[in-house]
This record gives C-alpha cells, structure tokens and sequence, in this order.
C-alpha cells in the first residue's frame, strides 16, 4: 500500500482530536528466552512444583508466553520421556512489610484461586500460539501502591521412562502409583480411578525392574514477548472456563465449583457406535468485549472444545493437534499442539452477561481418567473510543515487528 490513503486517514483523525496528536511507533516487540531453576528426575518421578521467575520489569503488555521442557543442554526433551501434564503462571502482589499477599488472578470464573493463572498449557506446548493479536496485551507490572509483583509458575512433569504403562502413568491411574490418600493425607473418594489426586509431587509411577537410567536435570524453558505500556496498547481480560463447573460456589468449601478433572468411560459400541464422549456445559460471561484469542486445553484421546454464543452462533473450535513421530514437537499418540481462535478485532463480540456453551469431545474407546476440559478466552477490555480522547498511533503488522533480544 502507498502512503497516500494512510496520510489522508490520520489527516482526519487529527481533524477530530481535541489536542495534539503524537505519532508512537507501538511495532517494537521485546523478546527474552529464560530458565526456571533446575529440576531432576528419575524413571517414574513426578515433580509438581512452585517456582518463582524472571519476568520483565515495569509496566508492560505481554504478546506471547511460550514454555517447554529442556534438558542442561538446552535441548528439548520429548514427551515420552518427560510427560509435561501441565505448566502454568500465576501472579501475585506482595507487601513485605506486612508479610501480605494477593493473588493478582485472571479475570475469573472458577472459585478463588482456582484456576487463575494468566498462561498454562500441557503437552500440547510446542505447537501452540500464545500469542495475542494486534494492539492488544494482557498488561503486567502495575501492581496496587506499596505492592510489588511477583510470578510464580507451576510445573507439573512426569519421568515415563521404562514404566510399565506410560499412558496409565500420565493419565495418574492411582494403581499404578501405589496411591490411596491425597497430598493432604485424606484417602481418596470411593471409586477415585486417577487424576491429579494420585501423581503429586513426590510420588513415583511404577517402572519395570529391569531398566536402568540415570536421573535427570531439566529445567522449563520459557520465552516472553513484551511492549512498553502506552496509549498505543489495548488493554484485555482473561477468562478460563473449566467443562466440570457446577456453578455453585461454597463460602467454605473451595472444593465446590471447577472440579479440574473428569473421567471418561469407556464407551458401549451399541449404544455408541461412534465411541465419543461429550460433556457439555452453559457458563456466563461477567463482561464481554471483542472476541480476541481463544484456545482449550485438554488430554490425550482428545477431540476438541467447541464454543457457542447464547444465540448458537459459532464462536471457536480449538482442535488437538497429535503428533506422528519421534521428535520433540511430533511425538505420535501425544496431544502436541491446540488450534487456537483469533479473529479480526472487532469483528466478534461477546455481551456482558452472555450465557456460552461449551462442548468438550474425548474419544471414548477406551478408559480415559483424570481428563481436563479447559477454555480461555480473552476478550478486549474497552474496545469504545471517545473521539476527544484519540490518540494517533501508528501500528504495523506482525510481519514487521523488531525483536529485541
């Protein structure tokens, strides 16, 4: 494109401006790779684990957070080796001087401290975008006054090496961990197959006595691309939406509300020829916006989520992708990456209050145990503009971003 209409484009936006205008470049995208601290396993370890990180300093608007297992080396380590059942960043306020903390969560909707990362994903990392479209950032380092910021990302990792059911092992079959309490030492609900419940921190997934290999050091790779925070950044919220909420919520028992998991039996061929598991949910939508990015989270013998408006209309469909080899990024039989949704800003838009229908599929086959059925969704937080108050920004595309290393 010549520069003429664009010229006559900001031409008439000065014309309604009620002050100078400044041109900003807001094309300049940071980027910086970085390592959590180190973490060894064995054949059949697990490690759920907090850590704090390294994260950019001041007020910025995040674009992208990429994560993934890699060894001292820096290489990628492969899924069936390290099964990556989930990583995510949560984000909290601090205030030193009076040993106080809040959570700086996500815009919602499962119980308090459910669910409230800002980013999170599972085996599915290597072949999914994170990253948010257009002027839009999720906006970071803006803490409350006398607060400072700080990141903390989960890691929750599972060494199949030489087990004797890999698939058992990372979908946490309590038998195979030798597990009948919880982390808190509470015994399992009656019937508890696997989950979460069952491959906590420190528990070990049984391997063949035969094998031998040594423990390992690994760390989760992460990398985050930022811009300055300015008029030129449109602000957004996140929302995760979990499949198993009930949508009730107990003042006392944070148990109540997004269950996390679910199991999917195995499917009878003459009722279900098909052998697909739908679970379906209706959940509101506190305040809506412009539909920005959208992607789901979901386990092995996944079939996708599907999202609709409270009018049917279709709004997302995020796909698993599985791998079909070797390499890390491609391992066959694995979840390795999720379609994600975006959308032309401004062109999909999501009501406050908008009841939306989400629909999870899992190949029913065979048994599948301690499955998650995740949604996020992130929508403009103010997507109207007062005319008095514009601000001319000139803003490129994605193709002519200048990374910063």
């Amino acid at each position: 494109m010549d520069g003429k209409p664009f010229v006559l484009v900001v031409a008439i936006v000065l014309l309604w401006s009620s002050s100078p205008a400044e041109s900003k470049d807001c094309s300049r995208i940071q980027r910086r790779t970085y390592k959590s601290p180190a973490f060894s396993l064995e054949p059949g370890d697990v490690q759920d684990r907090y850590y704090e990180l390294e994260f950019p300093k001041g007020h910025i608007g995040i674009k992208n957070f990429q994560g993934e297992v890699v060894d001292e080396l820096g290489n990628s380590v492969p899924l069936s080796e390290v099964y990556l059942h989930h990583w995510a960043v949560y984000g909290h306020y601090m205030k030193s001087s009076e040993r106080k903390e809040l959570t700086a969560g996500n815009a919602g909707i499962c119980q308090e401290d459910i669910l409230s990362q800002f980013w999170g994903l599972g085996s599915e990392t290597r072949q999914t975008s994170y990253y948010i479209p257009g002027s839009y950032a999720i906006g970071v380092g803006n803490p409350p006054e006398g607060y400072e910021e700080l990141w903390v990302l989960n890691v929750h990792a599972i060494d199949t090496r030489g087990t004797y059911d890999p698939q058992g092992c990372l979908e946490c079959r309590c038998s195979l961990y030798n597990v009948t309490t919880k982390i808190s030492g509470q015994p399992l609900k009656e019937g508890y197959k696997g989950g979460f419940s069952c491959c906590y921190d420190g528990t070990k997934c049984a391997v063949r006595p035969e094998f031998q290999a040594s423990k390992r050091t690994l760390y989760m790779q992460y990398t985050i691309e930022w811009v300055e925070w300015d008029e030129c950044v449109l602000p957004v919220r996140v929302y995760i939406f979990d499949i198993t909420d009930s949508r009730k919520r107990d003042p006392v028992d944070r148990d109540v509300g997004c269950n996390i998991e679910y199991d999917v039996p195995a499917c009878d061929p003459s009722s279900n020829p098909d052998c697909i598991h739908q679970l379906e949910n209706h959940l509101v939508i506190p305040k809506g916006g412009s539909f920005i990015y959208g992607v789901a989270h979901q386990h092995g013998g996944a079939m996708g989520i599907t999202m609709h408006g409270e009018d049917g209309r279709h709004l997302c469909s995020s796909i698993p992708i599985y791998g079909n080899g070797s390499a890390p990024g491609d391992e066959a039989g694995y979840v390795v990456g999720m379609s994600t949704c975006s959308p032309e800003p401004g062109t999909v838009t999501i009501a406050s209050g908008e009841k939306l229908h989400l629909s999870s599929s899992y190949s029913s086959a065979q048994e599948h145990t301690g499955v998650m059925g995740y949604f996020y969704l992130v929508v403009g937080d103010d997507d109207t503009v007062s005319l008095g108050e514009f601000k001319v920004c000139v803003v490129f595309t994605s193709s002519s971003f200048k990374f910063l290393d």
